[in-house]
């Protein structure tokens, strides 16, 4: 019989302390498309002046109808079991030119390490209307390295399994401190891995059905081990499967197409958000890797009575990579929103992060959301939301072998705080099977989509 132990609760937490600038500007979701805004704005104050002739009633100013610059700062600080307690700041600038929305650019720095040696480093700009063309621009370089990843092997149907490493360390004549330090990096991987991303979204049709053309390139030279020692854990599952680890440099086309007409990105009520992507790397443009990839996202949105106080959200994902690549893009889907599968707190809430491993993926990803409760704070608007949530993928080791394949099943329940609907702190609590039903705990910022 298998063995899977229950691990601790995992954490990621985003703790919002807003300054400056940061109540006009929503912070972009991790790798995902940046959001606008629907802020309220104070009134106008009184002046004395007599009534103005009935007309209709003004527009309302919105934060980005003014120039200059303004600035935010969100303390970053997280805990998971793999990772350890992270700590870090996210501070951004943004300047205004007097129309541009939700700004005319934007400059991000996060610095951001955790207790297990986990770095995440990075700078982004993105700019809006480059050159007076519906054409917008984002960068990022970043430096991250980790020793805790986690590597469950690529056959989707094996889960992480502590027998296999006690078998191991009880084979090498180990006890004590010494098997119980094998049994718990079995699972794990140590890698440098420096970044960089540049990614173009031409609009080619407005709102209400907005069409944009995407291209974008992605590199990162993946190195095994740490500063201390070039290589992957001795005696890991990772180490048996890919002997000395799979150095070299990763470079990434992608390019699609995306149909939009959500009534608010942050927190859409109603509306849909599709794409279509394929990627891949090839030597051509220096990648050590020849594969190719494909994406198509289905995200739509429905209110189930007038006041949309109770929405119906879901998220369809086909996902598949062809040829030959390093695991962790192998694990890396998405268009314009990359995140890892399956599991995590983006596809999977409930399972360890990139849990179950497969080059043929199918993802559901229903959300019931109830907004219970709308009130004010001083001038900011809060609402709660209640979110009820399953995650469930299909996957395969590849389209050759198609028996190895899991079905998994995640369910849970969240809460959202939203701060005048743009800015939102998200919180989901995801259980599985395939983890024995121990709690995956998450808190981070925005909406998965």
């Amino acid at each position: 019989m298998t063995h899977r132990s229950a691990r601790p609760w995992r954490l990621a937490l985003a703790p919002a302390l807003l300054f400056g600038g940061l109540a006009h500007a929503q912070q972009p979701a991790e790798d995902g498309p940046q959001q606008a805004v629907d802020s309220e704005a104070p009134p106008p104050a009184e002046t004395g002046a007599p009534p103005a002739a009935a007309g209709p009633p003004p527009a309302e100013a919105k934060p980005w109808d003014r120039f200059g610059f303004g600035w935010g700062g969100v303390p970053a600080v997280a805990y998971n079991s793999d990772d350890g307690f992270g700590y870090g700041v996210l501070a951004s600038v943004y300047r205004y030119d007097g129309g541009t929305a939700p700004y005319k650019w934007s400059s991000t720095i996060l610095l951001y390490m955790t207790t297990k040696q986990v770095h995440t480093h990075r700078i982004d700009l993105d700019v809006i209307e480059v050159a007076d063309l519906p054409l917008r621009l984002s960068t990022r370089v970043e430096f991250a390295s980790t020793r805790a990843a986690n590597y469950c092997g690529t056959d989707p149907s094996q889960p992480c399994d502590l027998a296999e490493a006690e078998a191991l360390a009880a084979s090498m004549g180990l006890e004590g401190k010494a098997a119980d330090e094998l049994v718990d990096r079995y699972h794990k991987v140590r890698l440098i891995q420096p970044n960089g991303l540049i990614s173009a979204r031409y609009a080619i049709d407005p709102m209400p059905h907005k069409v944009e053309l995407m291209l974008a390139w992605w590199g990162q030279y993946l190195i095994p081990g740490d500063f201390d020692v070039r290589e992957p854990y001795p005696d890991t599952l990772y180490a048996a499967d890919f002997p000395g680890g799979e150095e070299g440099f990763s470079s990434v086309l992608q390019t699609g197409v995306m149909v939009d007409n959500r009534d608010n990105e942050p927190a859409p009520k109603e509306g849909y958000w599709v794409e279509a992507t394929v990627r891949g790397g090839a030597p051509v443009w220096g990648s050590d890797w020849s594969w190719f990839g494909y994406n198509t996202t289905l995200r739509g949105y429905a209110p189930f009575d007038k006041r949309a106080r109770l929405i119906g959200a879901a998220r369809l994902v086909a996902d598949g990579v062809v040829g030959e690549l390093p695991f962790l893009d192998e694990t890396r889907m998405g268009g314009s929103q990359i995140y890892e599968s399956f599991g995590g707190q983006r596809s999977g809430r409930g399972v360890r992060l990139r849990g179950v491993a497969g080059k043929v993926r199918f993802i559901a990803q229903p959300e019931l959301r109830w907004t219970f409760s709308s009130f004010k704070v001083s001038k900011a608007k809060v609402d709660l939301t209640a979110i009820g949530f399953s995650d469930v993928g299909w996957l395969a080791q590849d389209w050759q072998n198609l028996d190895n394949s899991a079905l998994v099943v995640t369910e849970g329940v969240g809460m959202r705080w939203a701060f005048n609907t743009n800015f939102i702190i998200r919180t989901d609590v995801g259980f599985s099977s395939r983890e024995d039903f121990a709690p995956g705990v998450y808190i981070d910022i925005g909406n998965l989509w």
